[in-house]
C-alpha cells in the first residue's frame, strides 16, 4: 500500500505475517476445533464446550488485533515497524545508519511461470526478505508461506526487496538455498 503526504513523499506500507506469535495462537484456533469435535461426541460435553468457545474468540481475537506493520518513509530515510498487541502499538524507528542491508533467501529451484499448473502447487518453493540491522539483528520482513501460488510469493517478495532498495538505498544480498552455491561454500568451508 502506498500512500502520499502532505510534501508529495510517498510512505511505503505492507503487513508483516506469520512469527511465534501468530503460531501459537492459530494452533489454539485449533485446539478450539478439537474441542468442539470432542464435545460433539460427547466427551465433557459442558466443560469442552465452554473451552472451545473461549479459545475460539479469543485465539480469532488475538490474531486479528496484533497485526505487525512496516511503513518505508524514503523522505526521511526510515524505516518504521509498528507491532500491535491487542490494539496497543508499539513502534521502532530504524534509520538508514542503523541498517546494514537486506537479504533475500530463495530456495534454489525457481517456480514455474503462472500459466503452469504445476506452479500452484509446488509446496517446496520458499522465499523469504530478511533486514539485518548493523548490530546483527535480523527482522523478518517476508515470508512465504501456503497461501498463495509461489510465483505470486516471489513477485511479493520481490516488489517489497526493490520499494525499500530504491526508497532507503541500501545493499541487497541474494542467496539461494540448498543449492549448488551453498554446497560448493561449505566444501571450501570444511
Amino acid at each position: 500500500m502506498t500512500e502520499a503526504d502532505a510534501s508529495g513523499s510517498q510512505r511505503m506500507e505492507f503487513e508483516i505475517r506469520g512469527g511465534a506469535w501468530e503460531v501459537t495462537h492459530a494452533l489454539l484456533f485449533y485446539v478450539s476445533v478439537t474441542c468442539a469435535v470432542l464435545a460433539t461426541l460427547g466427551t465433557m460435553r459442558i466443560v469442552l464446550g465452554i473451552c472451545c468457545v473461549v479459545l475460539l474468540f479469543y485465539s480469532m481475537f488475538t490474531i486479528f488485533s496484533s497485526p505487525t506493520y512496516v511503513i518505508v518513509d524514503p523522505a526521511a530515510h526510515e524505516l518504521t515497524v509498528e507491532h500491535y498487541h491487542y490494539f496497543i502499538p508499539r513502534r521502532r524507528r530504524l534509520s538508514r545508519e542503523k541498517l546494514q542491508g537486506l537479504e533475500v533467501v530463495e530456495s534454489p529451484h525457481v517456480p514455474a511461470p503462472e500459466g503452469d499448473r504445476s506452479s500452484k502447487r509446488d509446496l517446496s518453493y520458499y522465499v523469504r526478505v530478511n533486514l539485518i540491522q548493523k548490530n546483527g539483528k535480523r527482522l523478518k520482513l517476508f515470508r512465504s508461506g501456503m497461501t498463495g501460488a509461489p510465483s505470486d510469493n516471489r513477485i511479493k517478495a520481490f516488489l517489497i526487496v526493490k520499494s525499500i532498495e530504491s526508497a532507503l538505498d541500501i545493499p541487497v544480498s541474494y542467496l539461494r538455498r540448498g543449492g549448488a552455491d551453498e554446497r560448493a561454500a561449505e566444501q571450501l568451508g570444511a
